[in-house]
């Protein structure tokens, strides 16, 4: 008598997840997964809005005031939906031999497409809000002390405005160095040069 030879579903969204957290620069600026729920609809979230009845007066004989709250979820649509569908023939996978085909893909896609392209648009979005400044300094010629001054005198403004140390982000790029590196070589390459 023959024998059945089921295989289980294989869910590797928390693997595909795992290896955006890891690609992605702005990531850290994600709300925790506590504080937002998927909604029915895949372009909706759920956020939860929570609001309490203030201070009463208290008395020695009532004690306090009873307080009241509210605990709600509001619907907000993305506004930025893209996405791709990737297609691999199953049996082509099991004859390549290639059984994580699937999340070899999908982790490429993540590390390759959508990291970078939702760091770019979230960037995007806080440059766009009102009250944001967007400074246009170039440090490409600059050395380590003068962007550390730079970097110093930024701090102290973030001390008198009392921003918390864990609301401080520095997303800082290496190309002024590597395009420094680029110049300086091809300088001693051209100096070579009959």
């Amino acid at each position: 008598m023959p024998s059945n030879n089921i295989a289980f579903a294989r869910n590797y969204t928390s693997v595909i997840d795992e290896v955006y957290q890891r690609a992605s620069v702005s990531g850290c600026l994600n709300s925790g997964r506590r504080m937002v729920r998927a909604s029915h609809n895949a372009k909706e979230i759920l956020i939860p809005k929570i609001s309490v009845t203030g201070l009463g007066n208290y008395t020695r004989n009532v004690g306090y005031k009873t307080g009241a709250i509210t605990y709600e979820f509001e619907t907000k649509t993305f506004n930025y939906d893209r996405g791709i569908r990737l297609f691999a023939d199953v049996m082509d996978v099991e004859e390549a031999g290639v059984n994580d085909c699937f999340v070899e893909a999908g982790a490429e896609l993540q590390r390759t497409q959508v990291a970078p392209e939702a760091d770019a648009f979230t960037f995007a979005q806080i440059a766009g809000h009102a009250g944001v400044e967007v400074a246009t300094d170039d440090f490409s010629q600059a050395s380590a002390p003068d962007v550390l001054a730079e970097l110093r005198e930024v701090t102290s403004v973030m001390d008198e405005e009392q921003v918390t140390l864990g609301s401080r982000y520095l997303f800082i790029s290496c190309r002024c160095r590597a395009s420094r590196r680029a110049n300086s070589s091809r300088a001693s390459t051209d100096r070579g040069r009959p």
